[in-house]
């Protein structure tokens, strides 16, 4: 045989290898959106939030997503008909410990004075008024994965592409490329040898 059939064949061998490595983790890396309820103990206001994240968190350890590490890929919240986004926190960063959001560390104020309300998180909420001293709300949140169905609208296009159920087009492709190597290699190695 010669060489340039033995390193076309490594090649091959090589390609057919790492192609299955490359498209399983690609099929399975999605975003997820998780709702969040904003529950008051005390003063007058509840809320809602959205948190996306760029994959699901690990079930077992402690994971921190944020701007920077480009984990933390969305974060809204309105309460008192005041909104607040992740755009308004740079430093803003989410922690999971065993699969569960534990902690949102974030701080925002929106307005001008005399109107200005701030929201700050870490392991409950307080909202605070022009005030600062004294908190118009506080209580604490909860977080479960947002199920966003194919025909119910949703307000934005993260929303229903995080909450896709199948795989994008180009991970497919990668996908069947691959399964397309092993079987040439699977092909090659049992064709009677040719001289």
């Amino acid at each position: 045989m010669s060489s340039s059939a033995l390193l076309n064949r490594s090649a091959l061998r090589l390609l057919a290898l790492a192609l299955p490595l490359i498209a399983v983790p690609a099929v399975h890396a999605s975003a997820v959106t998780y709702q969040i309820t904003l529950t008051s103990s005390s003063g007058v206001g509840s809320g809602t939030g959205t948190l996306t994240l760029a994959s699901q968190p690990a079930s077992t350890g402690t994971t921190t997503y944020t701007i920077a590490n480009q984990q933390l890929q969305d974060l809204a919240f309105t309460i008192d008909d005041q909104s607040f986004y992740l755009s308004g926190d740079p430093d803003a960063s989410v922690t999971f410990v065993n699969g569960q959001l534990t902690n949102i560390n974030f701080v925002q104020s929106v307005s001008h004075p005399p109107s200005r309300y701030t929201l700050e998180m870490s392991n409950g909420f307080i909202f605070y008024g022009n005030n600062f001293g004294h908190p118009l709300s506080s209580g604490s949140f909860n977080a479960a994965p947002a199920i966003i169905f194919p025909d119910e609208p949703t307000s934005t296009a993260t929303d229903s592409a995080a909450a896709s159920p199948t795989p994008e087009p180009a991970s497919l492709l990668l996908l069947a490329t691959a399964l397309v190597g092993v079987a040439l290699l699977l092909f090659r190695r049992r064709s009677p040898a040719q001289s």
